[in-house]
């Protein structure tokens, strides 16, 4: 079973429509208004964080829910992709929805799970929780670099979608995985991978396209931490250290060269 490493952010789920200022412009608006329940962090998650005070979330920032990072507001009403998120319950995010499945070329309306089946485990130690996604399938893509070097995630979500879910009538599963392969503890190569819903899992579509592509993952173990802010917040890369910390604490092994979001 592979252990690996992720801070769970929850922005990134979104990432195809996330974005921090307003200066870029969405291009639809939502079906239905976004309704969040508040929680707090303990009760979104099942740890103890470890005593240090560089473990603790109090430099999370609460924001008026609504309101974008800087008090920003976007034109199309989608605020909540501007601003830091609120902790959800697991319970909360992992639930049957009731959505149009299209399945042998047949469509039908039907009751499905939007995440695959994670189990959590119950934590014996400080500073990080234990959850385990079972075997199967993934449609995964390589994140493309700009000329000077950047990963260009956004990008990268959109083939997804359209090279790949799109034609195949695949609809959306929770989570969207980032999994980076570190050299010398810097990102060298990203991936894009989504669960492929549990109706196509038998018989998944082939890809047509030769960037986006089908993958057999085996059961993996994943310790993480929670994070509600932004990507290109200090405190964000700061988790992975605390994660290795706390891991090193509780005598635990894992693949250190990979990094998951």
């Amino acid at each position: 079973m592979l252990k690996l490493l992720a801070v769970l952010a929850l922005v990134s789920a979104s990432m195809a429509h996330r974005y921090i200022g307003a200066s870029w412009k969405q291009s639809y608006k939502p079906r239905t208004p976004y309704v969040y329940k508040s929680v707090t962090w303990d009760e979104a998650h099942e740890y103890e964080d470890c005593p240090e005070e560089d473990f603790q979330n109090d430099n999370y920032e609460e924001q008026e829910e609504g309101v974008g990072k800087d008090n920003i507001k976007a034109e199309n009403g989608m605020h909540h992709f501007l601003s830091r998120h609120n902790p959800k319950l697991i319970e909360d995010i992992c639930i049957n929805k009731l959505v149009n499945v299209t399945i042998d070329g047949t469509r039908s309306e039907l009751s499905v799970p939007v995440c695959p089946d994670i189990v959590r485990e119950e934590s014996e130690h400080c500073g990080f929780e234990t959850v385990i996604i079972p075997a199967g399938k993934w449609i995964v893509i390589d994140i493309e670099r700009s000329a000077d070097g950047e990963f260009q995630i956004r990008n990268s979500y959109k083939q997804v979608y359209y090279d790949y879910r799109k034609p195949n009538s695949v609809r959306f599963m929770v989570p969207v995985i980032l999994l980076w392969h570190l050299e010398n503890g810097e990102k060298v190569r990203g991936e894009i991978a989504t669960y492929i819903p549990e109706e196509h899992q038998s018989n998944p579509p082939p890809s047509k396209s030769d960037k986006v592509r089908v993958e057999d993952w085996d059961e993996t173990k994943v310790y993480l931490r929670p994070y509600g802010g932004h990507r290109e917040d200090k405190q964000f890369e700061d988790q992975y250290e605390l994660l290795r910390k706390a891991l090193t604490r509780a005598n635990l092994s894992y693949k250190d060269n990979v990094e998951l979001e």
